[in-house]
């Protein structure tokens, strides 16, 4: 049936990356896989739905290679067995740096980079909904968490080429920087173990590099005087993000078109019951990148109601003629990856129950919840994280609440992160 991309990434530097994940999995070859990996395996060969899946996914990308003219190298991955012997590759593999000034650069993402073309098949569109599928990588994606958990990831965390070299360090100055137009240095924008280790700042992993804290006081919540300025109960941005999208009067259960994206609040919810309390609501959601800062603070002072945990698709995304279809799938993410949502009763009864939920996107970013149910949380306070990945979040309004985001929010001309804590939105009843 061929492709549902009329693009594929053309920059120099994610073919590279590519080379060389091919040349580094031929290098070791033969190996024994690891079980996560054996496991998926033995579904896909065994099934006969799941294998002719694959077979026509891997000619589908053939012919989207060969038209597009693209690097040959596209056509390495060819069959389930190098399919998974890359997946076992992978493993042990840390997101490396790039230059980040190309959103088309999918060489720091490698789950996402030897995937690239297969999931913008038909039947590569297929294969990433089935939901024994999406089973097994998730266990694969758990063994690859505990690899970035562990020491041995942070070979990519060095001054000379890795996240820690003169250029990563300026790019993730900047975006830290931006929002607020700050000119400070890496070691006093975030809270580094060992600042006076130029090779690691002292992170013990990969992961805890990528989920690091902002120094205290750098994202202080609005002052008193603020907050009571223009009356209106206040909303505090959740996470440090570019906004994405607003959409008023949304039904719980009827689909939402979001940027041409179809979804409904409860499966964002998981058909949670709660989800009725924002039928006709309002649904603010923004990005972070791989560069941001990544973790969650609560937009509003009140009692945790409820958190969830949902599992979805892990490589799955809309088709469509764009080379950054998961950045643009976002809305859609919202309803189908794995994602958390808290849910918290405001204690100012006009706002009632809000939602956030966070949602894994690029090469899978996991969610965690650091607040449980019955917990007393004020606005601002840190309420979770992301690991591994680029991400998204959602906010959840009642029907009824008025929600008035600030001028910037709704700025098309502002390509930058919304400070986490600042004043995002003032509600009024209706």
């Amino acid at each position: 049936m061929g492709s549902l991309c009329d693009n594929l990434p053309t920059d120099s530097t994610t073919t590279r990356r590519f080379q060389e994940m091919v040349a580094g999995l031929k290098s070791r070859l033969p190996r024994v896989l690891d079980p996560t990996v054996t496991a998926l395996k033995k579904l896909l060969e065994g099934d006969e739905t799941l294998e002719a899946l694959c077979h026509s996914m891997f000619a589908e990308a053939k012919e989207l290679v060969e038209a597009k003219r693209a690097h040959q190298v596209y056509l390495a991955i060819n069959s389930i067995d190098v399919l998974m012997q890359m997946f076992d590759y992978i493993l042990t593999q840390s997101p490396v740096w790039e230059d980040h000034d190309r959103p088309d650069n999918l060489g720091g993402l490698p789950f996402n980079l030897i995937l690239m073309v297969l999931m913008e098949t038909h039947s590569g569109l297929q294969l990433f909904r089935h939901v024994a599928v999406n089973q097994h990588l998730k266990h694969i994606l758990q063994t690859w968490a505990q690899f970035l958990e562990s020491p041995n990831s942070l070979y990519v965390l060095n001054s000379q080429t890795g996240w820690l070299s003169p250029r990563a360090v300026a790019r993730l100055e900047d975006v830290a920087n931006k929002p607020t137009g700050g000119i400070r240095n890496f070691i006093d924008i975030y809270d580094c173990p060992d600042p006076n280790d130029p090779e690691t700042l002292g992170f013990p992993s990969w992961d805890a590099f990528f989920s690091r804290k902002f120094k205290p006081g750098l994202r202080p919540t609005p002052s008193h005087d603020a907050l009571l300025a223009n009356g209106g109960s206040v909303i505090l941005n959740a996470c440090e993000s570019k906004p994405w999208h607003i959409t008023r009067c949304c039904s719980s259960g009827t689909a939402i078109v979001l940027k041409g994206t179809s979804y409904s609040i409860r499966s964002m919810l998981g058909n949670d019951p709660l989800a009725a309390h924002f039928e006709n609501g309002t649904v603010y959601q923004a990005y972070l990148s791989a560069l941001s800062y990544h973790r969650w603070h609560a937009p509003v002072s009140g009692i945790v109601r409820k958190v969830l945990y949902l599992d979805g698709s892990y490589f799955s995304q809309l088709p469509m003629s764009d080379i950054l279809a998961m950045e643009k799938s976002q809305s859609y993410l919202a309803t189908v990856a794995a994602r958390a949502a808290i849910l918290i009763d405001a204690y100012d009864m006009r706002v009632g129950l809000v939602g956030l939920v966070a949602v894994g996107m690029g090469e899978v970013s996991s969610c965690e919840a650091f607040v449980k149910e019955g917990d007393h949380v004020r606005a601002g306070d840190e309420i979770g994280c992301f690991h591994y990945g680029g991400s998204t979040h959602c906010l959840l309004f009642r029907e009824g609440l008025d929600v008035l985001f600030e001028p910037i929010v709704e700025d098309k001309t502002k390509d930058q992160n919304i400070p986490v804590r600042s004043l995002l939105a003032r509600c009024y009843s209706t």
